[in-house]
């Protein structure tokens, strides 16, 4: 949830248009954005304890892609991470309901992340999805129905928020997800499948404490 300004009518010193509900102009520090009004749906801090007992359980799980995905990433050779083979990490995920895309949105979305949570925080995954799931979520919550501190989420990649050096971001908005974003689907099932055996194995103490990792 935000107020935008088209890219053509922004004041020069907007570094972006982008900026919170109840600001007056692009929000610099936290204390920028609680000077308005705002909504209780913008920021959703998950149960960092059992995260991180899941990230432990799946740190290590075997990932695969194919030769058409490590093509892609080979564009992106000033990247290091992008030049890793797959791997589980930890971060943080950002929604919107605009598939948005580019180098100056990405700075959007990172500094958006570090206002709403901290500046150590860094913009990890995009997605269209999480935020309007965990607004349901909560709502349930505040009926007695469920216990947001068991929720997780789990992302995975399947394409770039920003083009290489070299191209356009609409080239890149628009370009296709390397093997129709199989491994992705595939990711998916692999780690969360890990989270989901232990638990049902271990439904009877877990249902009445929640895993933890420190």
């Amino acid at each position: 949830m935000a107020y935008e300004i088209d890219a053509r009518e922004i004041p020069e010193d907007w570094p972006y248009g982008y900026l919170p509900l109840g600001a007056k102009k692009p929000a610099q520090s936290p204390s920028d954005i609680y000077t308005g009004w705002t909504l209780d749906t913008i920021k959703f801090d998950l149960n960092e304890g059992l995260s991180k007992w899941a990230y432990q359980k799946t740190k290590d799980a075997p990932l695969t892609i194919g030769k058409e995905t490590k093509d892609f990433e080979k564009l992106f050779k000033n990247y290091p991470n992008a030049q890793k083979d797959p791997f589980v990490t930890m971060g943080e995920t950002l929604s919107s309901s605009t598939y948005w895309h580019g180098k100056l949105l990405n700075q959007w979305a990172n500094d958006w992340v570090k206002l709403y949570s901290d500046k150590n925080k860094n913009f990890m995954t995009s997605n269209m999805e999480d935020s309007g799931t965990l607004t349901a979520l909560q709502r349930l919550e505040h009926a007695g129905l469920v216990k947001t501190n068991r929720v997780m989420v789990l992302r995975t990649v399947s394409n770039y928020t920003m083009p290489p050096e070299g191209q356009s971001a609409s080239w890149s908005t628009t370009a296709p997800y390397p093997e129709q974003g199989i491994p992705a689907f595939e990711t998916a099932y692999t780690v969360g499948n890990i989270v989901v055996d232990e638990i049902v194995k271990e439904w009877t103490e877990m249902k009445l404490n929640i895993p933890s990792a420190e």
